[in-house]
């Protein structure tokens, strides 16, 4: 049986795409507005800090006020040695923004317009016509918390990957799909001639921008893997599906029965690969697990699978905020087997309080 939080999320997907059809229109002539009145809806200052080579440009939409994870996030850019452009998509009050200021190098006030992307747009588009000579611009938005650890080193491993747009994961796609993307939520662009290059101001300049999740998803999501490998530019990226199975193929039997149990707690079409094997046959759930990664009946959605693998298995140091029910089960899994006691205590907290109101 289908259960009931995937039907809900397919109705959602199904409305959103049929809005998104319908409003294109409407949603580019938006868009050609707000760039017509760009300089005067938005308010660039610059920060405490200094603005240094390795810039990251950091979304904040919190209207309900700015967590402490933020700030965490922000103290691990600086300790790591990137400069933070903090995007604010939501008002915040006087004392927040002054501790934002304190913690960044440049700081912009913009409408919320155009999701994400909307506000990596209008920071990149500042940066380049400055006179920075910067050697990477990173994107982070805050519907997750990174990192989680109170210590990582993984933006430095992302530098040092060969490519000019490195994700922090990436989704491959199968031979029947092709969707292969990296994942918005974290990502890289590097080398100094490449972000003066034409491709790259270009796409910028050029993209477009909504108010809808759908297009959001596939126009700026998936269509900027795909214009960069268009300009046969490398893409690279630091996590993929070839790390969960690698951890499927030598992990301990224990683990082997904590995927299958995350996947049919929660419920997901995948748990469907175990139906017919005994509760305990490690041998063969083992298999099943390398083989779907491989046929796509197991999502290769790094971010949102079981969270022993995830975070102990595989060292991964980003978790979706998203209210969506698998992600709930993650928290209360990583609750409930301690593994976020190994979080910095700003998320930890945050996860806690958060499980305790779903």
């Amino acid at each position: 049986m289908i259960p009931k939080w995937k039907i809900a999320r397919e109705a959602r997907r199904v409305r959103e795409q049929v809005k998104a059809l319908l409003m294109t229109p409407v949603y580019w002539h938006q868009q050609r507005s707000f760039d017509r009145q760009r300089n005067a809806r938005i308010e660039v200052s610059e920060g405490g800090l200094v603005l240094g080579a390795n810039v990251v440009v950091l979304l904040v939409y919190q209207p309900k006020g700015v967590s402490q994870s933020t700030f965490h996030t922000l103290e691990h850019l600086q300790a790591e040695g990137f400069s933070a452009f903090v995007v604010l998509n939501s008002g915040v009050s006087a004392a927040e923004y002054d501790r934002l200021k304190a913690h960044c190098a440049l700081i912009m006030k913009r409408p919320n317009f155009g999701y994400d992307f909307g506000g990596y747009r209008d920071a990149i588009l500042h940066l380049t016509t400055q006179p920075h000579a910067l050697d990477s611009i990173t994107c982070i938005n805050d519907s997750i918390w990174f990192p989680v650890f109170k210590q990582c080193d993984h933006l430095s491993r992302m530098r040092g990957i060969a490519g000019n747009l490195i994700g922090y994961s990436f989704a491959k796609g199968f031979k029947t799909r092709k969707n292969a993307h990296v994942q918005s939520y974290l990502f890289m662009f590097k080398d100094k001639v490449f972000l003066n290059s034409d491709d790259f101001r270009d796409y910028w300049a050029n993209l477009k921008v909504s108010n809808s999740r759908h297009f959001t998803i596939r126009n700026s999501e998936m269509g900027m893997t795909a214009y960069f490998q268009g300009k046969n530019h490398k893409i690279g990226w630091l996590f993929s599906a070839d790390d969960m199975r690698h951890y499927y193929t030598t992990c301990a039997d224990q683990d082997i029965l904590a995927a299958r149990s995350y996947l049919d707690t929660i419920g997901h079409h995948s748990a469907a690969l175990f139906r017919d094997l005994p509760l305990h046959d490690v041998p063969a759930i083992r298999h099943r697990l390398i083989e779907g990664l491989e046929n796509g009946k197991l999502s290769r959605n790094v971010i949102g699978s079981e969270p022993g693998m995830l975070f102990h298995g595989i060292g991964f140091a980003a978790m979706k905020k998203s209210a969506s029910y698998n992600y709930q089960m993650q928290r209360q899994i990583s609750i409930d087997r301690g593994i976020c006691q190994q979080f910095a205590p700003q998320v930890e907290q945050e996860i806690l309080t958060m499980a305790s109101r779903s």
